[in-house]
């Protein structure tokens, strides 16, 4: 590849390939194999999915459909040559489909191409430092959140670039249209429900780690845009030690 990229690989039940405990949890635990993909697609924040749809692409565009309420990151989906349902898998969110088998530089081409046309004409975010607003701490390079009382919630990537522009900014309004841009990029017409539906899930999340009141953060201006309303402060290196506490593993 000319440059590095996160992959990550899935079937079309969204088991991954490789992964040990695939067969024992299938069958025993219905949704843990799902589970298990949005963790690790959380954790890891892929550039890239790769979905193989080769053997079994009936119910493919279920998959990319539910894989579309939960991020934004780039479907490749490797179907058969002859399958008559690679436009219905663009048509629910996939960026390309290429036929298998698939040799490495075909892939790598085809990642890159994602990569490349993804990151196009995106605008330049603000650069956010660790910070802290409504009692919450907020880690951009992670997208995640943490309350004071410990518990936290990882922010998908919209997520994440939302909030980063607005800790960015508070008290100044924040309109729909530079919103768009920010969130899909300056060339992509997003439907009117678009942008309220990110800020709404990330407003459950503000909630999950800060309680109720954190609803109001974000707050709406009717058909304009949006604005935080909270005054941001950087992270001290007191702070520092509770994101230590919650990222890093008791020994």
């Amino acid at each position: 590849m000319t440059a590095a990229a996160t992959i990550l690989f899935a079937r079309e039940d969204l088991s991954i390939p490789g992964a040990v405990e695939d067969g024992p949890l299938a069958s025993d635990q219905p949704g843990a194999v799902e589970d298990r993909f949005f963790r690790l697609l959380s954790h890891s924040k892929p550039d890239v999915i790769v979905l193989d749809f080769s053997r079994a692409p009936a119910i493919g565009a279920d998959t990319i459909l539910r894989i579309r309420q939960r991020t934004e990151v780039p479907i490749l989906v490797v179907g058969s040559p002859n399958q008559p349902l690679l436009e219905e898998y663009r048509i629910a969110g996939a960026a390309d489909c290429i036929a298998a088998p698939v040799d490495i530089i075909r892939l790598n081409q085809a990642i890159q191409q994602i990569i490349r046309v993804r990151s196009r004409g995106k605008p330049a975010t603000n650069r956010v430092q660790s910070c802290c607003f409504g009692g919450m701490h907020f880690y951009p390079g992670r997208n995640l959140l943490i309350g004071e009382a410990g518990a936290n919630a990882d922010l998908t990537s919209s997520e994440g670039r939302l909030l980063s522009h607005l800790v960015a900014k508070p008290w100044t309004l924040c309109t729909r249209s530079e919103l768009d841009t920010l969130l899909y990029g300056p060339e992509h017409i997003a439907g009117d429900r678009a942008i309220d539906v990110v800020v709404n899930r990330l407003r459950k999340k503000l909630v999950t780690v800060g309680g109720a009141d954190a609803e109001w953060l974000i707050k709406t201006e009717f058909r304009r845009g949006y604005l935080l309303v909270a005054d941001v402060e950087p992270l001290s290196q007191e702070n520092s030690a509770l994101r230590r506490s919650v990222m890093e593993p008791a020994n």
